[in-house]
């Protein structure tokens, strides 16, 4: 199967890096692309599953172990 290539209006996971204090844990919420970037980075719209819209700008996709304020692709199920 080709490897997935981001798009406007595919649906992704966000990973949110969780607060510096520790208070806020690390959590995953559904982002949609708005435009790729010539450099693979997006521009997305985050939904938090606390009922915040948030748009995100340049940013990377999910490489190895670095993940937060990373995107991805949601899991296969």
């Amino acid at each position: 199967m080709d490897e997935q290539k981001p798009s406007i209006g595919r649906v992704v996971v966000y990973n949110h890096p969780g607060s510096a204090d520790g208070l806020h844990g690390r959590k995953q919420s559904p982002g949609i692309i708005q435009k790729v970037n010539d450099d693979g980075t997006v521009e997305m719209v985050v939904f938090s599953v606390y009922g915040g819209i948030f748009f995100n700008h340049n940013v990377k996709r999910v490489e190895g172990e670095e993940f937060d304020s990373r995107w991805d692709f949601p899991v296969r199920v």
